[in-house]
């Protein structure tokens, strides 16, 4: 890398900048730039070309209320007047941080399919457990009761129930996958019907209230849009049979929640597992918290380890090729 080489700023944590600094310069030099690192505290906005949202950035916020690290990385990036490209922890472009870049046209892509397998995991972990009857021996043991499950209080073997899966992006292609591992049967719905190998059928959203009689469980994991939003109302929760089961791992809004809760209540729904909610967090009246057929999740399906390190990953995929791209580019 040679002294004279242009120069490009980027705006990011000064956790990422320590751990993969080193990694993010071999990747400006060899597209013939010399990076400068600008750790958010202390940034100069106007020498921020680039920004990386990462995950540790968003510890202390919730879906819809920004935290103080986010708060701080975004009163930097929303000054910096030359920004031309913003990278997001996230799977979705829906929180309010990123509206003030939408609205000036900053280009933004987002961390999709890291969280694909850990949410995957958890959405199949909770269908498996209510499926197969711990939803029932927990109750029991909290109650210091022994309450083995017999004759037709048992569960159903899980290669008789069904699964409609409402979105096929990664994670939904990932559940669908582990539920036919588990032999459960497989519909995904989605606007382009061609079939798919996660899923044993593919339909249209035009065929969903045809197929909500026929299944047991009935998994949304698909993006918040002007479309999807109320999906699920009260008229199509009432189209699931009475023993249907119903888990979010994708957005509240998707979901008619105070119909939700009364059909819950009044048993003509088995049962739910909710990762996500209209208001986060769940507020303290909400009556999902204490209904005994309903878990509860943080809006933390995604929790794991690893998780920082895929967000990283998945970001030096996007710069090297926005690299590339700059340095093919007149200047």
């Amino acid at each position: 890398m040679t002294g004279g080489a242009p120069e490009l700023g980027l705006l990011l944590s000064a956790k990422v900048d320590d751990a993969h600094g080193a990694r993010l310069d071999d990747l400006a030099a060899a597209a013939g730039l010399r990076l400068r690192r600008h750790p958010v505290d202390g940034a100069e906005p106007a020498r921020i070309d680039v920004a990386f949202f990462s995950r540790d950035l968003y510890e202390g916020s919730s879906l819809r209320k920004p935290g103080p690290l986010s708060d701080a990385f975004f009163r930097v990036a929303n000054a910096a007047p030359a920004l031309k490209w913003l990278h997001v922890c996230s799977s979705g472009l829906d929180l309010p941080q990123y509206a003030a870049a939408l609205a000036r046209g900053v280009p933004i892509t987002a961390s999709t399919g890291v969280t694909a397998a850990p949410i995957a995991q958890t959405a199949v972990a909770a269908i498996l457990a209510q499926s197969r009857g711990f939803d029932r021996w927990l109750a029991a043991q909290a109650r210091g009761e022994w309450a083995p499950l017999t004759g037709d209080a048992r569960p159903p073997d899980l290669e008789n129930l069904h699964v409609l899966v409402l979105g096929a992006g990664a994670i939904g292609q990932e559940i669908g996958r582990l539920c036919r591992a588990l032999s459960l049967r497989t519909t995904a719905v989605r606007r382009d019907a061609q079939p798919l190998p996660a899923f044993d059928a593919v339909i249209g959203f035009d065929q969903l209230d045809e197929a909500l009689p026929r299944c047991d469980w009935l998994v949304l994991a698909l993006p918040l849009t002007p479309a999807t939003r109320g999906l699920i109302d009260a008229r199509r929760l009432a189209r699931l049979p009475r023993h249907a089961r119903l888990a979010n791992v994708a957005r509240g809004e998707l979901v008619d929640e105070a119909a939700l809760a009364q059909a819950l209540t009044a048993g003509r729904l088995a049962g739910a597992y909710l990762d996500t909610f209209i208001d986060e967090p769940l507020p303290a009246a909400s009556p999902l918290w204490t209904l005994p057929s309903v878990w509860i999740s943080p809006h933390n399906s995604a929790a794991s380890l690893g998780h920082e390190a895929r967000v990283v990953d998945c970001f030096a995929d996007h710069f090297h090729r926005w690299l590339m791209r700059t340095a093919q580019t007149p200047r």
